[in-house]
């Protein structure tokens, strides 16, 4: 009984892999398109949902927006734990909360642009990724422009912006 458990395990793990491939393939199909193909690729690879959710463009869509909304997510944190920083100037203490609005504001959009494509309303999420692409945008003049320029939140915004850019891109190729 114990051989026959391990072959049955080792077919599993086979057929898993074979899957895992095709869906790979399925991204990799869509992410040539981007102008960083390789962050592309590993963004949606990374996610944990993308080997049992990804069969589909519509799905793996869904997850290019997730794997954006996960950093925003943890960029909000970033800025929330600065902002804790008793030290900081009056200046850049509004950058970084007008920058910790503006990523509270692309979470949003961004859980708005998965309820549309889950409706399949590829026109709604183009939109909802714009929009949040231009709140993030705001935070980057915002840092350009007045005190509180740091120079990890402006690596945290331009990696945000190409992963919306990926979402973007395959919402488009999808429509």
């Amino acid at each position: 009984m114990n051989q026959f458990a391990g072959v049955l395990f080792l077919c599993i793990v086979l057929l898993s892999s074979f899957l895992g491939n095709t869906d790979s393939g399925m991204i990799s199909d869509l992410c040539k398109h981007s102008d960083d193909p390789k962050l592309c690729l590993s963004s949606i690879i990374s996610r944990p949902e993308s080997g049992e959710f990804a069969g589909t463009s519509n799905q793996i869509e869904i997850i290019a927006i997730s794997a954006a909304s996960a950093n925003a997510s943890a960029t909000s944190a970033y800025i929330k734990n600065k902002l804790g920083n008793e030290d900081l100037e009056p200046a850049t203490e509004d950058t970084l909360e007008d920058c910790q609005k503006n990523y509270l504001d692309a979470v949003e959009q961004l859980d708005d642009s998965i309820s549309a494509m889950l409706a399949d309303a590829h026109a709604d999420v183009d939109v909802w990724l714009k929009a949040a692409i231009s709140a993030i945008e705001s935070c980057g003049n915002a840092l350009e422009s007045r005190a509180g320029n740091d120079a990890e939140l402006s690596q945290r915004n331009d990696m945000f912006l190409k992963l919306c850019n990926n979402a973007l891109m395959i919402n488009k190729m999808l429509t």
